[in-house]
């Protein structure tokens, strides 16, 4: 069963998504947000291709103008002149490409830029003589224009495809209206010049589809990479999450100043005995969904739970010098809040927490089941404060009680005996100054 769930999964991530579709003759995705996002997505390409193109059209122009004086062919002044319009257009296009950050704009300009050439190429075609028309042969020309909406300012296929029907029909124009030709060899001509368009578009629309494909991959591999990243944000601290990301192994820092609280529902064993599993497990998500929200408000870190046992960390991972005030006023909105949670036969909840602070290593180790941990003799004595208190009561040891000095009210102090430590000072919070 667990083996047909898990193809089950695969089929489902490998099914194709409506949105995603691309139309099998356009290539455009259904969903028009996807196929803007995609365009945006292409913005940098495209003022490159349209900078190189921008170059590469003036270049041409200028070799039209070098070799008609190289062949001692003088065109005449119209076409003179509007060749070096041409070209120098060209250029400061090209030049623009440096002033201008990408945008949007790059799409408008490459479309237009090829449409201004191919009205350039007609208009040349139109006031050259027929005796000078090897200059300007139509169906060279506008071969050539066909093939460049392709190649040419990193259009899209379907761009590509529209601006290569206006320069075959500005070839149609130019055969039947401005350079009458035979029809045997207009016949002729569009068959090369169809052939070499149509293998110019396959090969663009193939091109077109494959990137498209690549970046729909890429967008899933970002997406994973996100889901990982949140997934792993949720079980260690961000600036830890982000190491690890990163590779960093093992990570174990030491902090001199934490302080640690560990709290424990009183009677827990007698209560599992008595209520299902079920039951038991629904009374702590409660509990430690309450408690999740404090230990949130109040800018600590949560570190781990173990059956009853709530763990909780204050001035770490990143420093904190009030850590230990947040953590004191954490533990009394927990008490306060656990005895709001019901027993399945309806008793309150009774709490026992321990805090202590001193210094701590703090980090992730091994390579499976991340989890951000703490080490130390600060975490065995706060555990020790916790085990040791009263039901509903907040043991803390001599380093807590001296470091919130006046501010709180404390009984005590009791003499405990701690396992490595022999006798030790205990207080018990009782509330803050004033409050009582």
């Amino acid at each position: 069963m667990a083996e047909r769930a898990g193809v089950q999964q695969v089929q489902q991530a490998r099914a194709p998504r409506p949105e995603r579709a691309m139309h099998p003759i356009t290539l455009r995705f259904a969903d028009p947000v996807l196929e803007r996002h995609h365009h945006d997505s292409r913005l940098r390409y495209r003022f490159v291709a349209g900078r190189m193109s921008s170059l590469a059209g003036g270049l041409a122009w200028l070799a039209f103008i070098v070799l008609g004086i190289v062949v001692g062919r003088e065109p005449p002044p119209l076409v003179r002149s509007t060749t070096i319009i041409a070209c120098i257009g060209m250029l400061g296009l090209f030049g623009m490409h440096y002033v201008l950050k990408p945008g949007r704009w790059v799409e408008i300009a490459g479309v237009v830029t090829l449409l201004v050439n191919f009205c350039l190429l007609l208009f040349l075609t139109a006031v050259t003589s027929p005796a000078d028309a090897v200059q300007f042969a139509p169906v060279t020309v506008f071969t050539m224009t066909a093939v460049m909406s392709f190649a040419l300012v990193g259009v899209t296929f379907w761009e590509g495809a529209r601006i290569a029907a206006v320069a075959i029909a500005f070839y149609y124009l130019a055969v039947t209206v401005l350079q009458p030709q035979p029809l045997v060899a207009i016949l002729y001509q569009s068959a090369w010049m169809l052939t070499t368009t149509v293998f110019a578009a396959l090969g663009f629309y193939l091109l077109d589809r494959t990137q498209r494909i690549a970046w729909l991959r890429q967008l899933d591999l970002i997406g994973a990479q996100e889901q990982i990243r949140s997934l792993l944000h949720n079980v260690l601290p961000p600036a830890i999450a982000e190491r690890k990301l990163a590779g960093e192994s093992p990570i174990a820092d030491t902090y001199a100043q934490a302080s640690l609280l560990f709290a424990d529902v009183v009677g827990f064993t007698p209560l599992s005995s008595r209520f299902s599993s079920k039951e038991v497990v629904t009374m702590l998500n409660e509990l430690y969904e309450r408690f999740d929200a404090i230990v949130a408000r109040h800018g600590l870190e949560k570190i781990k739970t173990i059956g009853d046992c709530y763990m909780v960390a204050g001035g770490l991972p990143r420093p904190d010098p009030d850590h230990l005030t947040r953590l004191t006023s954490a533990a009394m909105e927990m008490q306060a809040e656990a005895a709001k949670v019901r027993t399945p036969d309806g008793q309150s909840l009774a709490l026992r927490i321990g805090m202590h602070a001193g210094p701590v290593t703090a980090g992730v180790i091994g390579q499976a089941k991340f989890a951000f941990d703490v080490w130390g003799d600060t975490v065995n004595t706060a555990s020790r404060m916790e085990s040791v208190g009263a039901a509903n009561s907040i043991t803390v040891s001599d380093t807590v009680r001296e470091a919130l000095g006046d501010a709180y009210a404390f009984s005590g102090p009791d003499l405990i005996e701690v396992k490595g430590k022999g006798e030790t000072r205990v207080w018990t919070l009782e509330a803050v100054r004033g409050r009582r």
